[in-house]
């Protein structure tokens, strides 16, 4: 049987690489494609530079503390196309879970890869927009692409602490100028708007450190600093899809760099021809951490369902675990959904267990699919 794996990340325990190497290895009696995803977050670097046959650079950025830390961008020479990752200069796990908070973290170091992005020629960048820890509406990516904010006493506002309201003025005079000449697409998962109650400060702001009782305020702080932005950029994107995404970048990326939006997973299927490698194979298996009612929304796993069931292609799901009685989506074109916890055993352990947990699902799947042939 031709098989094509295509699995996301297991969040914190398997990487797409990984997952799809553990099925093939376990399959040995089956011809096995794989096929790295990523939604925009973690991954999309690794998932581009293999499909694209670039490369990763790793360079000295600033972390989203204003420490400096190792980043990682993709490079695919052939078509002047970097690959930037907000996970790497703006990331949550860059930052101690115990030390969350959105006034202290910057995106700054996204902007610079972005600059390094530059200076190696790009022509087009995707930038995905997913795993941050920042809610300072891009004003540190921007930073560090020369723009200028000034607050009501039209004092220069340093890279930190992130005072939204405190923006009064945007000078755009020292941006740089080869931002002009580029392509930037958008790659995130996250359609939200930037402010208001689906925006990105009550969506994301508490996992990223905001209380509750601030929701309000900081809000209320990005609500002026949009204001601002609009005026000096004759813009409004506040609404656009995926404004909201990676506390704001999203807004930034349209109102001052002219970026387009695209999912993330989309955009993976266009540039590494997805539709035509399903096209060639028996079956699909994909899947994720947990499958749960926000996959349906449209997550990894739904969205490579739906490019199969126009080939007609059956497609399996493992995961780590299943909400509620969910045993297949024949609506979804997927057969089975197969949580791969064996024994009762904690999160921490299923997370360090992943791998082996993965393989011996599959190995037991297929097991039962050949018994019915």
């Amino acid at each position: 049987m031709k098989l094509l794996a295509a699995i996301d990340s297991f969040k914190g325990s398997i990487g797409s690489q990984e997952a799809n190497e553990i099925v093939k290895q376990a399959l040995p009696q089956h011809e096995v494609e794989t096929f790295p995803i990523a939604d925009g977050g973690e991954g999309t670097v690794e998932a581009l530079v293999a499909l694209l046959e670039g490369k990763k650079i790793t360079e000295s950025i600033t972390g989203p503390n204003k420490e400096r830390i190792q980043g990682v961008l993709g490079w695919v020479e052939k078509d002047r196309l970097a690959i930037v990752e907000v996970a790497e200069g703006a990331g949550i796990t860059k930052v101690p879970t115990d030390s969350l908070d959105p006034t202290q973290h910057t995106s700054y170091g996204v902007g610079e890869q972005i600059r390094s992005a530059l200076d190696l020629g790009a022509k087009e960048i995707i930038i995905g927009l997913g795993g941050s820890a920042t809610v300072d509406g891009g004003i540190g990516l921007l930073q560090a692409l020369g723009v200028e904010f000034y607050d009501d006493a039209d004092q220069l506002l340093p890279i930190l602490p992130i005072h939204l309201a405190a923006v009064k003025r945007i000078n755009l005079e020292k941006m740089d100028s080869r931002l002009r000449n580029v392509a930037i697409t958008v790659a995130s998962d996250v359609n939200n708007p930037l402010c208001g109650s689906n925006g990105a400060t009550y969506v994301f702001g508490p996992q990223k450190g905001i209380l509750e009782e601030d929701l309000e305020e900081f809000d209320q702080g990005m609500k002026s600093y949009q204001e601002v932005v609009n005026k000096a950029t004759n813009t409004h994107y506040e609404t656009t899809l995926g404004a909201g995404a990676a506390g704001g970048i999203g807004f930034a990326l349209y109102s001052f760099l002219n970026a387009s939006f695209e999912s993330g997973l989309h955009l993976l299927a266009e540039k590494g021809h997805l539709a035509e490698k399903i096209d060639q194979v028996d079956m699909v298996i994909t899947g994720e951490g947990k499958f749960d009612t926000q996959s349906l929304s449209g997550k990894v796993p739904i969205g490579i369902s739906r490019l199969a069931k126009e080939k007609n292609i059956p497609v399996i799901i493992f995961c780590g675990s299943a909400e509620g009685d969910k045993i297949e989506l024949p609506e979804e074109n997927i057969a089975a959904i197969i949580p791969i916890i064996d024994q009762p055993m904690t999160l921490e352990t299923a997370i360090k267990k992943g791998p082996e947990l993965l393989n011996r699902a599959v190995k037991r799947t297929f097991h039962l699919i050949a018994l019915t042939d």
